[in-house]
């Protein structure tokens, strides 16, 4: 494993987009993530096989943070209609 560095940023400078990043980084264990700068940008180091892979470990915990609604990353990892709800669950189909 090597260490790879996503780019995010803050859509917003409200209370709960500060609490946003910290759930994040929280979801993400132990990372590295630098201040925010004057454009609300900055990154998390994670630990994964690929870049790929960490992208998506960044999605996922995104997702589970509920930090999406304030939070973008800079580069999207290669989801497939990563824009689409999925229902939880199995598909069914």
């Amino acid at each position: 494993m090597s260490e790879h560095t996503i780019a995010l940023q803050l859509l917003d400078r409200s209370p709960r987009a500060k609490r946003a990043v910290e759930d994040l980084v929280r979801c993400l264990g132990m990372v590295k993530c630098s201040e925010p700068d004057g454009d609300g940008t900055f990154e998390v180091r994670v630990d994964c096989e690929s870049q790929e892979r960490a992208l998506k470990h960044v999605w996922d915990a995104m997702a589970a943070a509920g930090a999406d609604d304030h939070l973008v990353i800079m580069e999207h990892a290669d989801i497939e209609r990563h824009w689409e709800h999925r229902a939880e669950g199995p598909s069914v189909g």
